[in-house]
């Protein structure tokens, strides 16, 4: 009798894991993190709603699969969960970040260590990632430099609102919502530890949010919060200096209203960015210029949703229409844009304020 040489379906789904906020602080309606089967056909499969503590927002999982952590949005932990063969969690436990309300996650170069940005307290830390991807306690924490911008009620002190090693593995980049800054640090993978190596001050009032960096590590791509802008800008990997070279609107000229930047993701196959825009309610796609590296021919989407917070790219391979992701944080949904056509797909998966999408695909 013949054997199938493809593995089942079955055993190689791809799951998606959405980080969905919880509190009536938040005016949240999530419980927790939803886990859905993403099917080709049409709407993903829902298989599992964790509830494990408060607003587990910002997601990361390691390069196996096989272990999953989140933060503690407006607390003070970060837990960790196991990945079941089946893409079900399980928690494996729950760890103090030293500090209020944690909203990033970066692995090391090496995956040795997980990187955690305190956005209330201004710190960044490090906790040992241990051999059966649970976690150890803090060994590092580096206190961003004091610094206020102008906005009365975002800019009261540092925020670290996120950090991401460019693709060298030297350096870690901590853009700064609170202190208008991008923030260099280097980190000593044997011991955990952390140094303020440079920063970059952007114009008062900026509130840097997110960043991301093309492949050759040449470049990066800074989301401003408060301005609604983004910055096009050269990274040295020798000194891990940024040279901002363009700023532009994430919004049209003619919008008038109140919006903050939100997501950022690189689209290398269409050699592209795109930007969310919560007050706007849009998605912008701009092209990227591959002799400047500085962005050009915005087009702007309808989210289908309110409050766009988070998007994604889907994995290549997955073989499914969405080619980008938005979670509509105050509509409850996660809503796909074909790829090529940049046309509005359906409603893929609803989830209550969801503010997170990783994913993490089966083994045979």
């Amino acid at each position: 009798m013949e054997t199938n040489p493809y593995p089942t379906r079955e055993a190689c789904a791809l799951r998606a894991y959405v980080g969905c906020r919880t509190t009536q602080e938040r005016a949240a309606r999530g419980q927790g993190i939803e886990v859905f089967e993403v099917t080709p056909e049409g709407p993903w499969k829902h298989l599992q709603t964790v509830v494990a503590g408060d607003n587990p927002s910002y997601l990361l999982a390691d390069k196996q699969g096989r272990n999953l952590y989140c933060v503690h949005g407006d607390g003070t932990a970060v837990s960790s969960f196991q990945v079941g063969l089946d893409g079900a969690l399980s928690l494996r436990g729950t760890h103090s970040t030293q500090g209020r309300n944690p909203v990033h996650l970066a692995f090391s170069p090496q995956g040795r260590w997980l990187l955690v940005s305190n956005y209330a307290s201004a710190t960044v830390v490090s906790l040992p990632v241990l051999p059966d991807g649970s976690l150890g306690a803090v060994v590092h924490s580096l206190a961003l430099p004091d610094r206020q911008g102008p906005h009365r009620t975002q800019q009261k002190g540092a925020h670290p609102h996120q950090v991401v090693f460019d693709p060298s593995g030297r350096w870690l980049l901590v853009p700064d919502k609170g202190g208008d800054a991008i923030h260099t640090l280097a980190f000593d993978e044997s011991t955990g530890a952390l140094r303020l190596a440079a920063s970059l001050q952007v114009p008062p009032g900026s509130g840097p949010r997110h960043l991301v960096f093309d492949a050759g590590g040449c470049r990066a791509w800074i989301v401003f919060e408060l301005t609604s802008q983004i910055v096009s800008a050269a990274f040295d990997a020798e000194s891990g200096r940024l040279t901002p070279v363009q700023r532009i609107p994430s919004i049209p000229e003619s919008f008038v209203g109140e919006n903050t930047g939100s997501g950022i993701v690189l689209d290398a196959a269409d050699a592209a960015i795109w930007v969310s825009n919560r007050g706007h309610g849009s998605v912008v796609r701009l092209a990227i210029d591959e002799t400047r590296h500085t962005l050009h021919a915005p087009a702007w989407f309808d989210a289908q949703g309110r409050v766009p917070r988070f998007i994604s790219a889907m994995p290549q391979g997955a073989g499914i229409l969405a080619g980008t992701l938005i979670a509509n944080e105050d509509a409850d949904t996660i809503v796909g844009i074909e790829p090529g056509t940049s046309t509005p797909h359906r409603t893929l998966a609803r989830a209550g304020s969801p503010v997170c999408i990783v994913f993490i695909q089966g083994t045979p």
